[in-house]
C-alpha cells in the first residue's frame, strides 16, 4: 500500500530598508531608510505567487509627489490616487482620502450672498448642506436676517443646486419663520442642522430664540426637505448653575449606523455668547438625554460640522480666526482629539473679519466645506466654499490579507469591503510619480504538496531500510519552502537570492 504525505510550510519576510532594498527588486532605491520608487515598479521576491495558499502583508506607504500608487497582491491592488480631490480604490470600493491627506483650498469669491430687501437682506450665515442621492439635488439651508446689516430677526432659507456649486433660492422661502407672538421663537430661528432618517423623514434641529428666554434647541420635520413642520423645543436650557443655563445654540446632529442619534451644541451661562460643548443622545431623534459638558470653553467645538468617514468622525469648527479639525471614534463620540488648523480667514476681502460655522459634505470621493465669512468693509455675512485637495507626504498604514480566494484590505485601520481575488502575480508597488515603502512584513503559507510513497506493507524481503530512505523530506525551518523538490522550482526562478536576504525588524 502506498502512503502519500502532505506537507505545508510557512514563510516570513521582513524589510525595514535601513540598509538596502532587502527582498525587493525593480525600480526602487533606498533613501533615508525607505524604498523609493519613481514612475516604476518594485516587486517582492521570495514568495512564489502560484504556490501560496494564504498570506498577510502589512506595510507603510506614502506618495511624495504626483499621481498614483498601487500596492498589488495578485490581481487586486490598493490604489491611492492623488488627482483632484484624491481617492482610495480597492476592488469595486472607492473612498475619499483621509482628512490628514488633504489641504483645504477655498474659492476666492463667496458662493451665496444676501439678496433683495426682504427677510435675508441683512446677510446670510450658519449654513448646512445636504446631498439627496435619490434626486441628485444639493440642499443648502442657511440663516438669513433683515437688513440693514446687523443682528436683525433671523429665519431659515433654502437654496438648491444640481452640482453643489450654483445655487437657486427656493420660491417658498423662508422654510422656517419666526412667530412674533411665540414664547419660543419670537426673535430667531437659525443655525440649522439637517438629517434624513432611515425611513426618509427629514429632521431639522436648530436654535430658537426668544427675548428673556434665550436660545434653545428646536425640532422640525419634512417629507421632502422643502415643506417643514415645527415640533417645538427638543432640548431645553439647563438647571441653574449648569454650563448651559443661559442658552443652547449651534447644534449639529449625527445619526449613527446603529440607529442612535448624537447631538453636539454650544452651551452658555447667562450673559455668555460662546461657551462649552454639550452632548446629548437619543434613540429616536425626538427625545434627547443630556450627557453633560464634554469640552470646556477653551477647547470647545464652536459652530461645528460633524461628518462620518471610514476612519471615524471628523469635526470642523471655528476658533478665533481659523477653522480647526478634530477627530473622534464612532464608539466614543464624546471624546474628541484636536488635529490642527485647516483654514485661516483673510484670503479674500469678504472674510477679513472672521470665518464661522463650517459644514462638511462628500461629493463622490471629494470632501467639500461651506461656511460664512464676515467683512469689516460693509458689515455683511456671506457664504463661501472650500475643497479638500489631495496633498502627498503623509504615510498610509496598509494591510492585505488573502485566504486563498478572498482578499481583504485595511487602510489606516479602516476595513474596506473584501474582494474576490486570485494570487496570479507578484506582490508589487506600482507608482506614477514618486512614492515610498517602509516597514514591510509578509507572512504566508504555501500549499500542501504530496511527497510521494513511503513503501509497501508486508515487504517480502523484510528490508525496511528502503522505506526509511524514501521517507518524506522535511521542510527546512523558516525557509518559506515546502520541500526540496519544490525548492528546485524556486531556485530556477531565481529565488536563491533568499540566501542573501537579511530578515530584519526595526528596533
Amino acid at each position: 500500500m502506498l502512503l502519500l504525505v502532505h506537507i505545508a510550510s510557512a514563510g516570513t519576510l521582513a524589510d525595514d530598508f535601513s540598509l538596502d532594498a532587502g527582498s525587493w527588486t525593480g525600480d526602487g532605491v533606498v533613501i533615508d531608510g525607505a524604498l523609493r520608487v519613481t514612475d516604476g515598479r518594485a516587486e517582492l521576491v521570495g514568495m512564489s505567487p502560484g504556490q501560496v495558499e494564504s498570506f498577510e502583508l502589512t506595510a507603510r506607504v506614502r506618495m511624495l509627489d504626483g499621481g498614483q500608487l498601487g500596492l498589488r497582491a495578485g490581481d487586486t491592488p490598493i490604489v491611492a490616487d492623488f488627482d483632484g480631490g484624491g481617492a482610495l480604490a480597492f476592488g469595486d470600493t472607492r473612498w475619499p482620502l483621509p482628512m490628514s491627506h488633504l489641504t483645504w483650498v477655498p474659492e476666492a469669491d463667496p458662493v451665496f450672498e444676501a439678496a433683495g430687501d426682504s427677510w435675508e437682506a441683512g446677510g446670510v450665515l450658519h449654513c448646512e448642506v445636504v446631498h439627496d442621492a435619490d434626486s441628485g439635488t444639493w440642499f443648502l439651508y442657511y440663516t438669513g436676517f433683515f437688513g440693514p446689516p446687523g443682528y436683525g430677526y433671523r429665519q431659515i432659507g433654502l437654496a438648491t443646486s444640481p452640482d453643489g456649486h450654483t445655487w437657486t433660492r427656493w420660491t417658498g422661502n423662508p422654510v422656517l419663520t419666526i412667530d412674533y407672538s411665540s414664547d419660543i421663537d419670537g426673535v430667531h430661528v437659525h443655525m440649522p442642522s439637517v438629517t434624513v432618517d432611515q425611513l426618509g423623514l427629514w429632521h431639522m434641529v436648530y436654535a430658537c430664540y426668544q427675548n428673556n428666554v434665550g436660545n434653545r434647541i428646536c425640532h422640525a420635520t419634512s417629507p421632502d426637505g422643502y415643506a417643514w413642520t415645527e415640533a417645538g423645543v427638543g432640548l431645553d436650557r439647563g438647571a441653574p448653575g449648569s454650563f448651559d443655563e443661559g442658552s443652547l445654540r449651534m447644534p449639529d446632529v449625527w445619526l449613527a449606523p446603529d440607529g442612535n442619534w448624537h447631538l453636539w451644541y454650544d452651551g452658555t451661562a447667562p450673559e455668555e455668547h460662546y461657551g462649552a460643548t454639550g452632548y446629548a443622545t437619543s434613540v429616536d431623534g425626538w427625545s434627547w438625554v443630556k450627557q453633560g459638558e464634554i469640552l470646556p470653553f477653551e477647547t470647545a467645538l464652536q459652530g461645528l460640522g460633524v461628518a462620518e468617514t471610514p476612519w471615524g468622525l471628523e469635526a470642523f469648527y471655528n476658533r478665533d480666526d481659523y477653522f480647526v479639525r478634530a477627530s473622534a471614534d464612532v464608539a466614543t463620540p464624546d471624546v474628541w482629539v484636536e488635529a490642527g488648523v485647516v483654514l485661516t480667514k483673510g484670503w479674500s476681502w469678504w472674510n477679513d473679519g472672521y470665518i464661522q460655522a463650517p459644514t462638511l459634505a462628500r461629493d463622490g470621493t471629494t470632501w467639500r466645506m461651506w461656511y460664512n465669512g464676515y467683512t469689516y468693509t460693509d458689515g455683511f455675512e456671506r457664504l463661501g466654499t472650500a475643497e479638500g485637495v489631495a496633498t502627498p507626504g503623509q504615510w498610509f498604514d496598509l494591510r492585505l490579507r488573502w485566504d486563498g480566494s478572498t482578499l481583504a484590505a485595511a487602510i489606516d485601520g479602516a476595513e474596506m469591503p473584501s474582494s474576490e481575488a486570485r494570487m496570479s502575480g507578484a506582490v508589487a508597488l506600482d507608482v506614477v510619480g514618486t512614492a515610498e515603502l517602509d516597514d514591510v512584513l509578509v507572512v504566508w503559507t504555501d500549499r500542501a504538496v504530496d511527497t510521494g510513497e513511503t513503501g509497501e506493507t508486508g515487504d517480502p524481503d523484510g528490508d525496511d531500510s528502503r522505506d526509511s530512505e524514501r521517507a518524506a523530506p522535511q521542510a527546512e525551518e523558516g525557509c518559506g519552502c515546502a520541500s526540496p523538490s519544490r525548492r528546485v522550482g524556486f531556485v530556477a526562478a531565481g529565488l536563491s537570492l533568499l540566501a542573501g536576504i537579511r530578515r530584519r525588524t526595526r528596533r
